[in-house]
């Protein structure tokens, strides 16, 4: 049974020979990544979610909608984290794939300057004028009290909440996911301890549920910066911010997407806050603050899912490969509709029993819950979609038409759609306003993309990247099995390929033996025996010369490296050239220039010739 199909792919005039690929190493990558990128952002709501059941059930109704009148506060923070810190994480990640690692060592200093003194700032002007602060979230007399004793704690903490997207961003670019998940989930173990501690034991009400949620949010960034730093070998170091102002204008512009959706999340709690509290009344509004914590929960799982190919997308578009940039955009569709489908189905499954685990679980409240709940459940599966094509965009420098997409998805269709509830008094209605707001932008999407694929035919459906480029420039990519027999017929098809494009002779030699020499390295270091693997290669014709790329998920290993330790021990050429190194070493006295990376954690080698 074949786990990973193996598409054919022909390349220019070769139409003679066949190259195939596969998704091995885009499927370990991608589920590497999805489930600590989708636990760690889960991880984050789940305290969110902790807060407000701790909140529903120990301080009552009011206290939880107080807590949903200061979500805006909340992401606030959150929009200036996503903007400094996906967007330097994604420069970075496409300086690596340029190999520029002491530009990507600055996207991370800069980012770690900011993620400090600019929430710091803001904290500031927010408790001077806090009083303006609360009359602006449109809080009612009742609630004041209650908005003011939470608000004041999460306003003088925001620097926390900043700086959390820092180690997560990060790490993932370091090849290590799974320190977000230890850094939330160490967040929620502590908030969960400290609220039991402020509001059981000590008695301190809502301005204690605000204290426990600072000072463990406070404490995971420290610990998640610390296991950020603790390993010498790093992909992204700190290091000089050289063209500040230009790294801060590109990493704004790559961030403004994920910015302008925390952003359209302030003004759409502010709108709907209104609009149900006018519509619905009380009620209404205690509703939301269940159905908001739900929303915050799934929009963690649905970013997860899209933050996971981020990383990846940057580094493959640095390097030009638009093949495994839609293989990675495929695979993370069928996983994250899977997902947020059994999510739909579990949240309309669990609806009559939800409202009983925030302190509602009788009267008018619980009647309006249930189909609030299902309704809004419909928005999940189109929601994924939106925001894996929204990211894409951000990180191959669409941003104009990623901005475009999390407006409407944010902000635009579902103002809209919940004002005509309004206007046409259809009250329940209005939680159905999210779905509407996803379906339209995704067929909006569709429109947009066939749009400019009508103008530009090189153009990639949906995902909008030029075809032509992999003939123009003459390429072939294929995957190799970890066996001694395919090194073997690898040489002979890169010989094959080489001839077709008249590449120098010997040039032509030193790729075909190198390449097999490399497999055969890779092979026996990298691969346990009788486990099946595979390496990536990709080759391509430049007007200049030829460039060889070879990946794999094997342990860490520089075969050229290990060649060069192996020519220190040998005794003269002849032992090399008996040692079946004859291709490395002419490809090492040919290379305009050698590079390994452990990007993600996993092997990369690129030779420019």
């Amino acid at each position: 049974m074949e786990l990973y199909p193996e598409p054919q792919i022909r390349v220019g005039i070769m139409e003679q020979i066949e190259f195939c690929t596969n998704d091995y190493f885009i499927h370990t990558v991608v589920k590497k990544y999805l489930a600590p990128s989708v636990l760690a952002l889960a991880g984050t709501t789940i305290t969110i979610v902790a807060n407000s059941l701790m909140v529903g059930n120990w301080i009552g109704a009011e206290a939880l909608a107080a807590i949903n009148l200061l979500n805006p506060v909340y992401f606030l923070f959150a929009t200036f984290g996503a903007l400094i810190n996906v967007g330097a994480s994604t420069c970075a990640a496409g300086c690596i794939g340029r190999k520029k690692e002491d530009r990507a060592a600055g996207y991370a200093t800069l980012a770690l300057v900011l993620s400090i003194v600019i929430p710091l700032v803001v904290s500031v002007f927010g408790l001077v004028f806090f009083s303006w602060v609360s009359q602006l979230l449109g809080t009612p007399e009742q609630l004041s009290q209650l908005v003011c004793e939470y608000g004041r704690i999460l306003m003088a903490g925001g620097v926390t909440i900043v700086f959390m997207y820092y180690p997560f961003n990060f790490a993932k670019i370091d090849g290590r996911p799974n320190l977000g998940t230890y850094m939330f989930g160490l967040m929620f173990v502590l908030d969960l301890l400290f609220g039991i501690l402020f509001l059981r034991i000590l008695h301190m009400g809502i301005s204690g549920m605000a204290l426990a949620f600072v000072l463990s949010t406070l404490i995971g960034d420290l610990a998640g910066l610390w296991m950020l730093l603790i390993p010498k070998k790093r992909m992204v170091r700190l290091g000089k911010i050289q063209d500040g102002v230009k790294m801060f204008v590109s990493l704004v512009e790559t961030g403004s997407s994920m910015a302008l959706n925390n952003v359209c999340n302030i003004f759409k709690m502010l709108l709907l806050n209104y609009l149900i509290g006018a519509m619905l009344g009380g009620v209404g509004l205690t509703v939301f603050a269940v159905v908001g914590t739900i929303n915050s929960f799934s929009n963690s799982l649905i970013s997860g899912v899209a933050q996971t190919i981020t990383p990846l997308i940057g580094v493959f578009y640095g390097e030009k490969d638009n093949i495994s940039i839609e293989r990675v955009i495929a695979i993370a569709k069928r996983m994250g509709c899977r997902l947020m489908f059994l999510m739909t189905f579990f949240l309309c499954v669990v609806s009559p029993w939800l409202g009983n685990l925030f302190g509602i679980g009788q009267g008018e409240e619980q009647r309006m819950l249930i189909p609030a709940l299902c309704l809004f459940a419909f928005s999940f599966v189109p929601g994924v979609l939106n925001h894996i094509y929204i990211f894409h965009y951000f990180t191959t420098e669409k941003i104009f038409l990623a901005n475009i997409l999390t407006f409407l998805r944010g902000f635009g269709v579902l103002a809209l759609a919940a004002k005509i509830c309004q206007w046409a008094t259809l009250g329940n209605a209005i939680w159905f306003s999210f779905a509407v707001a996803e379906i339209m932008t995704l067929g909006i999407l569709y429109l947009i993309s066939y749009c400019m694929e009508q103008k530009n035919a090189n153009l990639s459906h949906l995902t909008l990247l030029d075809r032509l480029y992999e003939d123009r420039e003459r390429y072939l990519a294929f995957s190799v099995e970890n066996d001694i027999t395919q090194a073997a017929e690898t040489s002979q098809k890169v010989s094959q390929f080489c001839e077709s494009w008249k590449i120098d002779p010997k040039l032509q030699m030193s790729l075909a033996l190198s390449v097999e020499e490399l497999l055969v390295l890779i092979f026996e270091h990298c691969f346990a025996k009788g486990t099946e693997n595979y390496v990536d290669i990709r080759i391509v014709k430049t007007d200049t010369g030829v460039l060889l790329r070879m990946r794999n998920d094997g342990t860490l290993f520089d075969p050229l490296e290990y060649y060069r330790k192996m020519c220190k021990k040998a005794d003269g050429e002849e032992e090399l050239m008996m040692s079946d190194s004859l291709g490395i070493q002419m490809l090492e006295s040919c290379a305009e220039e050698i590079l390994y990376t452990n990007t993600f954690g996993f092997n990369h080698l690129l030779v420019t010739l």
